[in-house]
């Protein structure tokens, strides 16, 4: 008899956590949404980092992510591949940790040259020049 009861008990726990993972509010998806929130509303700092033609934007995504840091890729940008790194601390506070990172933990590009800080410009340096 108990087993009859455990069945439907388990059934019905499956059901629930699988609607509860359907919503995934905690998941990858709602952080990408809150993501996606806060960089319209600038309620958080970013640096804007387009992505030279020859390097791998996953390379410089996943050295950052290792690092800390929430990176979105740019859906909007229809010709370069930009990356938002967001800055909780502020972009002029990160901009330095950042563009090491680039550098030192994805500076190959994709035919073998190494990237230089110097090579890495945000897209708000580029603005000013």
């Amino acid at each position: 008899m108990k087993s009859v009861i455990t069945i439907p008990a388990a059934i019905v726990a499956v059901l629930v956590l699988g609607g509860l993972s359907a919503e995934d509010p905690g998941g990858l998806r709602g952080r990408q949404l809150r993501r996606q929130r806060d960089l319209a509303s600038g309620s958080v700092e970013f640096l804007r980092y387009q992505v030279p033609v020859g390097q791998d934007p996953a390379a410089v995504t996943a050295a950052l992510m290792n690092e800390g840091f929430e990176v979105v890729r740019d859906d909007a940008a229809t010709h370069t591949q930009d990356l938002m790194i967001l800055c909780p601390a502020g972009a002029d506070r990160e901009r330095a940790r950042v563009r090491a990172v680039i550098a030192h933990d994805a500076p190959i590009d994709m035919e073998g040259h190494p990237m230089t800080e110097r090579d890495i410009i945000f897209a708000d340096e580029r603005a000013a020049e």
